[in-house]
């Protein structure tokens, strides 16, 4: 949301929290760069900083004033370098968390991604056997945490890391058959798959989408998103 102090219109949270050169701290005065320092620990036993390094298009049941995206957090930062790097910091810190490391490598897979003529994978690091406790259960409240960082990368301009990062954890899932239940892969594998305007949560598009989301999704495949749009025909709509 746009907050207006004395008649000047300030940029949304989300871009003043994930500025390079003026950064804004959250409601309890925690900056970004601070929030990426912290140990592992405190990322696990703090619940509350998750909505501000990944913030959704929608608002948070569990936290409703929690920032979300809107309109003019999804053109800044995807037209903004400095901030899609400052979320590829945040990225990187959720993935050593959790046990995931980024590679670079020389050579062009299925599961490699590139970035700027850069390729890389993601993959366990050294830590993996130890920082997957936190999550490489059946249930775990990380799991939602995940789903939430897919789906905020693909938003706000990650879309190939948030591609790398949900087939780094496929293969994982396909490494521990039965640990990880069918409802969580099936929600990673819908923040990392469907139209940007249709939440994980959504079990069909009603047409209560944002608006802006859907006219992206417009631009990148015509026509198809109005025959999504209303349709009960899920499947269509995740192909």
């Amino acid at each position: 949301m746009t907050i207006t102090t004395n008649g000047t219109s300030l940029l949304p949270f989300p871009v003043r929290f994930y500025s390079l050169t003026s950064p804004t701290a959250d409601s309890r005065g925690r900056t970004l760069a601070s929030i990426l320092t912290w140990p592992d620990s405190r990322l696990e036993s703090s619940h509350d900083y998750i909505q501000n390094l990944f913030p959704l298009p929608e608002r948070s049941p569990i936290n409703p004033s929690a920032p979300v995206i809107d309109e003019q957090t999804f053109t800044a930062f995807r037209s903004s370098l400095d901030l899609q790097n400052q979320l590829r910091s945040s990225l990187g810190r959720m993935l050593s968390f959790y046990g995931f490391e980024i590679v670079a490598t020389a050579n062009s897979s299925d599961t490699n991604q590139s970035i700027g003529g850069n390729v890389f994978h993601i993959q366990p690091a050294k830590n993996f056997p130890s920082a997957s406790r936190n999550w490489l259960t059946r249930f775990d409240h990380n799991h939602l945490r995940i789903t939430r960082i897919i789906r905020s990368c693909r938003v706000l301009g990650l879309e190939t890391e948030a591609l790398t990062f949900h087939s780094a954890l496929r293969r994982v899932a396909e490494q521990n058959q039965g640990v990880l239940s069918p409802k969580t892969l099936m929600f990673w594998r819908r923040a990392a798959e469907r139209p940007l305007y249709l939440a994980p949560e959504d079990e069909e598009d009603e047409g209560g989408g944002k608006e802006w989301l859907y006219r992206f999704e417009e631009g990148k495949g015509g026509s198809k998103v109005d025959e999504c749009r209303g349709s009960s025909q899920t499947t269509l709509c995740l192909e």
